[in-house]
């Protein structure tokens, strides 16, 4: 019997609209996402009715940003933790008007996976794990934060606590946009912790010319990063590539790409 998922806490943003959350620590991403979104050449030029695709949507606090700047924007949220989902569908159900939210992961492949969850850091539920990729990253954003050691090694401590292991269903955003009748795409916002290039191969030759930008965050592991950039290349986007100062040191990197015009 699956256990059932415990009702979201919520915790207000500055502008008082509260958020259902994971952990109350959550939030704290909102202001630098709002006021320096790595996003926000992705959603230049959109307007209402115009299609964003939110893979890897955690709590929805991008989408709350997508809402927020593009009204009448047409999200479509995807999360397959269980817990984060919960908390992501309530905040779309009362503050995003036109999102959607889907308890799927998506892939190169239909089918079902292996959700690694910490509940601890939900930011880092994933179906493609890997311990070493965490754990670099991690100690390069305590490092660029100044964290001292009395803290990091609280954290370490807790890092990993109560970690579960599920199965979830997969999907090819190919079918999806098939699924629900879509044909343009204004923006594929991506974030699911070294899983970017399957969702990328989920598309079919012929849907690419449809997606107007990608904005994914790419983890520099096993090749993943030059992958994903002549994957966009191919397709004939322009791509670029940089490091936020949070990540310096570590693997994640944000690849923006358009097609010429865009």
């Amino acid at each position: 019997m699956t256990a059932a998922t415990p009702e979201p806490q919520r915790v207000a943003l500055e502008d008082g609209r509260l958020i259902a959350v994971t952990n109350p620590q959550d939030v704290l991403v909102w202001p630098s996402l709002s006021e320096d979104s790595p996003y926000a050449d992705g959603i230049d030029g959109l307007g209402a009715g115009d299609v964003v695709i939110d893979v890897g949507a955690h709590i929805g606090l991008t989408a709350l940003y997508f809402t927020d700047r593009v009204p009448g924007v047409r999200v479509l949220a995807f999360e397959p933790a269980r817990r984060t989902n919960a908390a992501l569908a309530d905040n779309a159900a009362r503050l995003m008007p036109g999102v959607r939210v889907f308890d799927v992961a998506l892939g190169a492949e239909p089918g079902t996976a292996e959700l690694t969850f910490l509940p601890n850091h939900t930011m880092m539920a994933t179906i493609v794990s890997n311990d070493a990729d965490d754990d670099r990253n991690m100690t390069a954003v305590l490092g660029n934060f100044g964290v001292d050691d009395d803290t990091r090694e609280h954290f370490w401590r807790d890092f990993r606590d109560g970690l579960q292991r599920y199965e979830v269903q997969v999907k090819t955003l190919g079918d999806v946009l098939d699924e629900e009748g879509i044909t343009e795409v204004g923006l594929l916002k991506i974030d699911v912790e070294r899983g970017e290039l399957p969702v990328l191969r989920g598309l079919r030759a012929e849907q690419w010319a449809g997606v107007r930008r990608v904005v994914a965050e790419v983890h520099a592991v096993d090749g993943n990063l030059d992958a994903v950039v002549e994957l966009l290349h191919q397709h004939g986007y322009s791509t670029k590539v940089f490091q936020e100062d949070v990540f310096v040191g570590g693997s994640v990197h944000i690849v923006a790409a358009s097609r010429p015009g865009t």
